[in-house]
């Protein structure tokens, strides 16, 4: 009861919004394992693995059906945290919207999984399947941030000068994740041994990823030096645009890498895991660009009390803060 009592508060549900966001970037290295270590095909049946929840054959079928529980996993919690939302005392429409589109993203992975197996893991299947789960992890992202800022009182304005280079860096963004997938698709992981179907050429798809990769950089930059320079946002937006910077670094550092040393899955993994912090980090900064915070509203009521406040009893003048202009009379009754 008190953990139920504790979800029904803002604090609470702001710590439930981050477990959704964890659970949904760990769940991208799980799957990403399943394809890279050929286990795709690992369980012959579906939705149990041999009959069981986890299999307890070795390798490729216990990777597969672990993949399938922390699945399962991922779908409680976005659900769990959806119901939290409708239960909140006083959440915005937003607020809720967004918890409901998270489950309903995660609820579709369901039927796409089947289909990806079903059609014996055709990469579009797959490549579908983590488009999904960036769409997931990209609503848990602002989930968790409407979570914070309903916590704080604080309210966002849409900013027009801004927004449109926020909107073009998210779009840049997604348009790599996109490609990346292409990439996938057209190289030599086929998430099982006996799979060999490939789609597109991988030398082709890897240069309109690269470039791709090269525009979206340029972009992300100009709009943190942007920020560095004109500054007006929020502490967790300038958080985020400080992780962004090494995250995006290192992910091309690690492209890099595996395309010059013949595609090692396990440094794949390290890229497709650092490209779901990537994604997040992006799509927190750019909503904050595009979204500035304002004060939080218990700043904005003690603004009010000064802007009321004239003198203290023994005649002199309280500090106001700056902008408020001096009372029409100093006079107390």
């Amino acid at each position: 009861m008190a953990l139920l009592r504790s979800a029904r508060t803002p604090a609470g549900f702001a710590w439930i919004t981050l477990v959704a966001l964890a659970m949904l970037w760990i769940i991208v290295p799980s799957g990403a394992i399943v394809r890279l270590t050929d286990s795709g095909l690992g369980c012959p049946d579906w939705p149990l693995c041999e009959g069981r929840v986890v299999s307890a054959s070795a390798h490729h079928a216990l990777i597969e059906s672990t993949n399938r529980v922390l699945s399962g996993i991922v779908g409680v919690v976005a659900v769990v945290t959806f119901l939290a939302a409708l239960w909140l005392p006083g959440a915005p429409r937003g607020l809720r919207a967004l918890a409901g589109g998270l489950a309903l993203a995660t609820a579709l992975q369901i039927p796409l999984g089947a289909i990806t197996v079903a059609s014996g893991l055709h990469p579009m299947a797959v490549g579908a399947h983590f488009l999904l789960s960036m769409v997931a992890l990209a609503l848990a992202t602002l989930l968790a941030i409407r979570a914070r800022d309903h916590r704080d009182g604080r309210a966002r304005r849409w900013e027009p000068r801004r927004g449109v280079m926020a909107a073009f860096v998210a779009a840049a963004a997604l348009t790599v994740l996109v490609t990346g997938v292409v990439v996938t698709a057209a190289g030599p992981h086929s998430g099982d041994d006996d799979v060999t179907e490939r789609f597109g050429d991988l030398v082709v798809a890897a240069d309109v990823h690269v470039k791709a990769a090269f525009g979206f950089t340029a972009l992300a930059l100009v709009l943190v030096a942007w920020l560095w320079r004109e500054g007006g946002v929020d502490r967790l937006t300038r958080r985020a645009a400080v992780a962004a910077v090494p995250l995006v670094a290192l992910q091309i550092g690690l492209g890099e890498y595996q395309y010059r040393n013949g595609l090692p899955w396990e440094v794949v993994v390290l890229h497709v895991t650092n490209a779901g912090l990537v994604w997040a980090a992006i799509v927190a900064l750019c909503w904050g660009v595009a979204r500035p915070a304002g004060a939080p509203g218990h700043l904005r009521r003690e603004a009010t009390r000064w802007q009321g406040t004239q003198r203290t009893e023994s005649g002199s003048t309280r500090n106001r803060p700056s902008g408020i202009s001096e009372p029409q009379s100093t006079q107390i009754p």
